[in-house]
């Protein structure tokens, strides 16, 4: 339980860390931002089935509630574009996905949910670390070539 504990808390502050480095601002809109706390959880919903994650960037946070059409991309990603563009001042590049983390691709405008590592790098710019799925990722994995996915933001107690 403690090994469990610790490696959230890891993930949350990792993802903490990214967006305050990513330099993910709010962008400028006439809509209420959503506000990134350590108590707030990403909601991915695939059919009936939710899966959770640790806060989104707050660029991200402030475009949620979102529904996107996924594909499937190498057998790796689900990706679909974004409505609007996601800024990564002075940001660190992520080259290296990792399996269970969201990222948004400056170059195509398109967000990536990695569920699977085949050992691929990412060419320039990078991508933009935007949060963590921590639960579901199972389902969106085995989603099939296209699925729709709504990103939520929950406030956890």
């Amino acid at each position: 339980m403690t090994d469990v504990v610790t490696a959230r808390l890891r993930r949350l502050a990792c993802a903490l860390l990214t967006a305050v480095l990513a330099g993910c601002a709010p962008p400028p809109t006439t809509r209420p931002q959503a506000a990134v706390t350590a108590g707030t959880a990403l909601v991915l919903r695939v059919g009936g089935h939710a899966g959770t994650g640790t806060p989104p960037s707050r660029q991200f946070a402030a475009m949620l509630p979102l529904t996107l059409r996924l594909t499937d991309a190498w057998g790796q990603a689900k990706v679909g574009r974004l409505p609007q563009a996601i800024t990564a001042r002075d940001g660190a590049a992520v080259r290296d996905p990792v399996p269970g983390e969201v990222y948004f691709w400056p170059s195509n405008g398109m967000i990536a949910v990695y569920y699977d590592d085949l050992g691929q790098t990412v060419p320039d710019p990078g991508l933009v670390r935007l949060g963590v799925v921590s639960a579901g990722l199972d389902r969106l994995a085995s989603a099939g070539g296209q699925v729709t996915v709504r990103f939520e933001s929950r406030l956890e107690p």
